[in-house]
């Protein structure tokens, strides 16, 4: 007997798809969808900046959520390669609007931006990078005006670093010939490798001690022109340098980050030359100031000395031996001359007095009476006039005195008065 056998189906089991294969696909459809760069406006989020170079961010939508309420992000490569021209740093919060490929990055299993250009909203890319630099190395102390070293006031050597084809350098130096000695240091001023030259230059200058003052700057144009001395290097390289630095870049209004840290700004390379040239100036016109006062100074004081050596002179002359000897001969004489007066006055005086007393004793004299006829007898040996003839002997010698001679006599006879009274 026949047996009927039914057939049973055979389940097979249906392909599986790799991962590769569904990462494949799913690149195809988002590359598909997005087959050109685009521009995607966002807001940053969770910069990072590795040491490879790359910078590593997300841009948020503020606008939108997901079904669970949360902000959409789309994360974003920008690969070292080409984010070398960013002027300005990538912070969290930042609106930017960022150029690039929407890709798919395998090995995460997720898409992404693989940035080409950023650009931030609202203001220029420059112009942000400078505001950037400019807090960063406020921050940093490189603007405080006590860091900053004062310009000399009598420098021999002005080092100038700019453009050796530029209208500056012209104008600088045709200000400043006479006055110093101009070490030009050409470099680029703007352009690609600008900046890398003016820093080079500087530390160049400073290491062979090139010039007392260095002037760097450029004639004026746009903040693109300008971009040179608003870069990191340069700023950095300003603040260490030895030199003294004067930053004079574009035109009055244009301000610069190498403005901030230089130790003295002006608004034109014109001006800077100026500067110190006026300060040239000033210092000759005050040296020749201090030099008319320090000759007539000089002057006063020769002729105050000059007063006082002839005063001297003059003492000395009155103090000399001979002037003193001329002086004491000149008192002796005069001392002689009034001694000599005074005796002949003294003389005189007693001449006259004489002559009185001789008249008076001529009156009162023996001789007087001798000449009116009387005599004066003395008793001899002992000359004693005979006053008493009681006083006599007989045989006494005598001398008479008369007017006219002399008698010698002997006594023969004495008579007293008592005997001539009797007698009578």
């Amino acid at each position: 007997m026949a047996v009927a056998i039914e057939a049973v189906p055979v389940k097979v089991a249906p392909r599986a798809l790799t991962v590769g294969e569904v990462v494949s696909r799913i690149r195809a459809i988002i590359e598909g969808q997005f087959p050109s760069p685009i521009w995607i406006e966002g807001e940053l989020s969770n910069c990072s900046y590795p040491s490879s170079g790359h910078i590593y961010f997300s841009l948020v939508d503020e606008r939108a959520t997901d079904r669970f309420g949360q902000r959409l992000v789309l994360p974003c490569a920008f690969y070292r390669g080409v984010n070398q021209q960013l002027k300005f740093r990538l912070i969290d919060g930042l609106k930017v609007l960022c150029l690039g490929q929407v890709t798919t990055y395998e090995r995460q299993g997720q898409y992404q931006l693989r940035v080409l250009r950023v650009e931030p909203k609202g203001v220029g890319a420059l112009q942000l990078a400078f505001e950037q630099l400019k807090k960063r190395l406020q921050a940093e102390g490189l603007f405080d005006e006590a860091r900053k070293r004062a310009i000399p006031k009598t420098p021999e050597r002005i080092g100038v670093i700019t453009s050796a084809s530029g209208s500056a350098i012209h104008d600088i130096v045709s200000k400043l010939r006479g006055w110093f000695h101009v070490v030009i240091l050409p470099v680029k001023v703007q352009g690609e490798g600008a900046s890398t030259e003016i820093a080079s230059a500087l530390d160049l200058a400073n290491r062979l001690h090139a010039a007392d003052v260095l002037i760097v700057g450029r004639g004026g144009g746009s903040i693109e022109d300008l971009w040179a001395f608003n870069e990191e290097v340069v700023a950095r390289a300003i603040v260490r340098s030895k030199i003294p630095v004067i930053s004079a870049v574009g035109h009055q209004d244009d301000w610069t980050i190498a403005d901030y840290v230089a130790d003295h700004r002006a608004s034109t390379p014109t001006d800077a030359a100026k500067l110190l040239v006026h300060e040239q100036e000033a210092f000759a016109a005050q040296s020749q100031e201090l030099t008319r006062q320090l000759l007539d100074g000089m002057q006063g004081y020769l002729d105050e000395q000059t007063d006082r050596l002839q005063t001297l002179s003059g003492q000395l002359r009155l103090l000399h031996p001979r002037n003193q000897l001329d002086r004491y001969v000149s008192r002796t004489q005069e001392l002689q001359l009034q001694l000599t007066q005074s005796m002949q006055y003294a003389l005189q005086h007693d001449e006259q007095h004489l002559q009185g007393l001789a008249g008076r004793l001529q009156a009162l004299s023996p001789l007087a009476v001798l000449a009116r006829g009387y005599s004066i007898t003395l008793k001899l040996p002992s000359y004693h006039v005979v006053t008493d003839a009681a006083a006599l002997r007989v045989g006494d010698e005598l001398e008479t005195l008369v007017s006219h001679g002399r008698i010698v006599s002997a006594v023969t006879r004495v008579q007293t008065q008592a005997e001539s009274s009797t007698e009578s």
